[in-house]
Formats: C-alpha cells, structure tokens, sequence
C-alpha cells in the first residue's frame, strides 16, 4: 500500500506533470553581412517559442511567410539542455539544424543560428 501511495505521490507531483512555455519577440537580428532594421523586423514577425514539457523539449523558429501570408513556424526537438547554476543560464541546442538558444533569468533570449546570425529579445512566460 505505501509503494502504490508513493507512486501516485510521485506521478502527482507538480515537478512532473508540470510544463513551461516561453514566448520570445526577436527585437534585434543581424549576421555577418546585414543588421535588421526595426522595419524588416516588424515585417518579419521573427519569434521563438521554447515549449518545456516532462518528456521532451521543443523549440519553434517563427515568421512571417509571404508565400503563406501569415506567421509559420518550425518547430525542432532539443538535442540538449544545459543550466549553469552560477550565472542562471539556460541554453537550449538543436545540433542536426545548428542553432541554440539562451535563456537569461532577466527573461532576455538570445539565438544563434549557426551559421553567423544572431538574434535578441525579450521572453514572455506563457505556462509556468
């Protein structure tokens, strides 16, 4: 009877059944060769989602797609997910794509695309 008490205290846990969600706006975006203005990036639409879930993580690369005329997004599996204690760092890396994205306690974010592109904004919690 404890075991089974045990187990339903474990798989009721909120450190387990629970989900964080960040939306973050791009507000900055240049690569080796062209810095964003303001207006490409507000035509653009440029967002990142990062969805935390018990089983897995994800991350979506959004924006505005003229051929569609809305906001699409990619959407990739991350590879790894590493948390340094000391400077509450979160970096979240996709390998097969390339790119990474770090989250700051401030709720900053910055992505690097892997191929000489970077990108800057602000987070929004979404979920908790």
């Amino acid at each position: 009877m404890l075991r089974v008490y045990l187990l339903i205290l474990i798989l009721c846990s909120p450190a387990v059944v629970q989900a964080t969600e960040y939306q973050c706006k791009v507000e900055k975006k240049f690569d080796l060769e062209h810095v964003s203005t303001s207006d490409e990036i507000k035509r653009g639409q440029f967002s990142v989602l990062v969805d935390e879930k018990v089983s897995a993580t994800f991350i979506s690369r959004c924006s505005f797609s003229s051929s569609d005329q809305k906001v699409t997004c990619d959407r990739y599996e991350v590879d790894k997910v590493i948390f340094d204690d000391v400077a509450k760092i979160k970096k979240y890396y996709v390998f097969r794509s390339q790119f990474d994205v770090q989250l700051f306690p401030n709720l900053l974010f910055m992505e690097n695309n892997g191929r000489g592109g970077v990108a800057f904004g602000r987070c929004t919690l979404v979920a908790p």
